[in-house]
């Protein structure tokens, strides 16, 4: 805490009571400008480095970080996967593999990045769910074992590009 307090302390006395800025961008680039020049060039009194220099020599023990540094700050939940294979997040709908129709299932994702979500099955990656097609998944029909068949529904009506009122009321007068 004290070394805290001596920091704010040093902005103080070296920095502020000399500079008379106006704005926060002129603020900031003179504050910039005195912590590369003044302070981190100065040296300290009982070590005899400047900061600079005590913070570049034990730069060999700093790790890189790995390449997939983003995946361990993912937010993790757990849900079923329904009888029509979806999977709701955040009240968005998924596509879960066949195989995990019934068995509940960890589901990793940022909340940034809405699109990719993986899926987790005991510890072992299913890939990424997809954002649910209802028309696809709506003639997707499964047997009792949950066997997935297309099934093409013949008495679908076309879509009509908006019309429906005027071919409704078509209907309607010709009864």
């Amino acid at each position: 805490k004290g070394k805290i307090e001596r920091w704010f302390k040093t902005v103080r006395t070296r920095f502020l009571a000399d500079n008379a800025t106006t704005t926060l961008a002129e603020l900031n680039a003179a504050f910039d400008t005195w912590l590369n020049e003044d302070y981190n060039q100065r040296k300290h009194g009982s070590t005899r480095q400047t900061p600079f220099d005590r913070f570049t020599s034990q730069m060999h023990c700093l790790r890189t970080s790995p390449a997939n540094l983003k995946d361990y700050f993912r937010k993790v939940a757990r849900r079923n996967v329904n009888k029509d294979r979806t999977i709701t997040l955040n009240g968005r709908l998924y596509e879960g593999p066949v195989l995990l129709i019934g068995k509940r299932v960890e589901l990793l994702y940022h909340e940034t990045e809405p699109d990719k979500v993986e899926v987790k099955y005991q510890n072992k990656s299913f890939g990424m769910a997809l954002p649910v097609n209802l028309t696809v998944n709506y003639r997707v029909k499964r047997d009792k074992n949950n066997n997935p068949q297309l099934h093409l529904d013949n008495h679908t009506p076309n879509y009509r590009g908006g019309k429906l009122w005027s071919f409704r009321r078509r209907n309607q007068d010709e009864r």
